[in-house]
């Protein structure tokens, strides 16, 4: 098998040649183990492209996700100025950049070498019912330069490796407008307002799904890391994130059969039934304790007959530290857990950790196949 039909036999919840390696990297990750201006990898469509490559080459995966939007084409005319500083690239802008991706970039923007870019002028936040959703973008077209890496990546790849897109939540798009705590007393206090935010979320998320589904891409992952249990009840989860994330799968099913799944962070061990039942295809995180509260036999017990499961290594307590006997440990459990019977892709729960040693990372396919030689699958 190809990677490319080895992720697609997982996705398929079948069994692959061998079980498929794939981690989400996160962007600190990639910024440090290449090397590569923080700058250059957020704007340059071209930069992220190689790096993402390199580190797939690097670690051996079998597929690649393209998590960041394309940016504005003016981007490097509407750069007036950068300074290196100890924390990342100061970048100053002489007008504003033309953004439709949740991510945030002011006037004057950190880019961190170890995370995402950081505006020191961000969007003010909003109290629930504050602003009228018609405030809010939904996306109804998506400029073809959003697309620019994700389309570079699949003619690059030439079928050889999974490409994965993402969308978001449209639980995220509330978060954007609140912050997190703002989201979490409006859900409370302003529950019909709530309502009316995430459709428009609803309509962005579907949006800029599709757009990619139509790119030709193998996979597409739904973000969703604010409604673990850590910070939603499992009522105001199944009041105000599953029937949206259903709607979702439903308006990417009706135009596309591209295999969708979600990323939820944290303790989802209450609601992995109701994560099934919103009509994805499979289920990533599942973060072990200490980082969630998930066990990967008992998830796979109970939903694995549904979903392919990604997960659930712990990349800060297994990968961070960088000894080998540790992460050669983690992996054969994951693998004793999740491949028998396929549709288990081996990753890190959820993104490596930025400081994650490239070496200790490097480790992980090889720790799999050491584990499948032995016959332990």
């Amino acid at each position: 098998m190809t990677s490319r039909e080895r992720v697609a036999a997982a996705m398929g919840r079948r069994i692959p040649d061998r079980v498929p390696v794939m981690c989400q990297l996160s962007i600190g990750h990639m910024i440090l183990a290449t090397g590569v201006s923080p700058l250059e990898l957020w704007h340059d469509a071209a930069t992220y492209v190689e790096v993402l490559f390199a580190l797939r080459e690097r670690y051996q995966f079998d597929g690649i996700l393209v998590s960041v939007p394309g940016s504005d084409p003016d981007w490097r005319r509407k750069l007036s100025d950068t300074r290196e500083t100890p924390q990342g690239i100061m970048a100053t802008y002489s007008e504003p950049l033309v953004n439709h991706s949740p991510y945030p970039v002011g006037l004057q923007t950190l880019y961190p070498y170890d995370d995402l870019p950081r505006p020191l002028d961000p969007p003010p936040l909003s109290a629930a019912g504050e602003v009228g959703p018609e405030a809010f973008e939904r996306l109804e077209t998506v400029p073809s330069w959003m697309l620019t890496p994700l389309e570079q990546v699949v003619s690059r790849n030439g079928g050889r490796y999974s490409v994965h897109g993402e969308t978001f939540s449209p639980f995220d798009t509330l978060v954007n407008v609140c912050g997190i705590e703002g989201a979490m007393i409006g859900l409370i206090d302003e529950p019909r307002w709530c309502h009316e935010v995430l459709a428009v979320g609803l309509d962005y998320a579907t949006n800029w799904g599709i757009a990619q589904a139509r790119t030709g891409i193998d996979a597409l992952k739904i973000s969703s890391p604010y409604v673990g249990g850590g910070l939603l009840s499992l009522r105001h989860y199944r009041e105000f994130v599953q029937p949206y994330e259903r709607q979702l799968v439903e308006r990417i099913r009706a135009v596309s059969d591209t295999p969708v799944y979600t990323h939820t962070c944290g303790a989802i061990g209450d609601r992995l039934e109701l994560i099934r039942d919103s009509g994805v295809d499979g289920i990533e995180c599942l973060d072990p304790p200490p980082l969630g509260n998930v066990d990967l036999a008992d998830a796979k017990a109970r939903v694995g007959d549904a979903l392919f499961i990604k997960g659930n290594m712990d990349s800060v307590h297994a990968l961070l530290p960088g000894d080998p006997h540790t992460i050669r440990a983690a992996v054969h459990a994951c693998m004793r857990d999740g491949a028998p019977g396929g549709g288990f892709i081996l990753s890190t729960a959820c993104s490596v950790s930025p400081r994650v040693p490239p070496e200790a990372l490097a480790l992980v396919a090889i720790a799999a196949r050491e584990h499948e030689a032995a016959g332990s699958v």
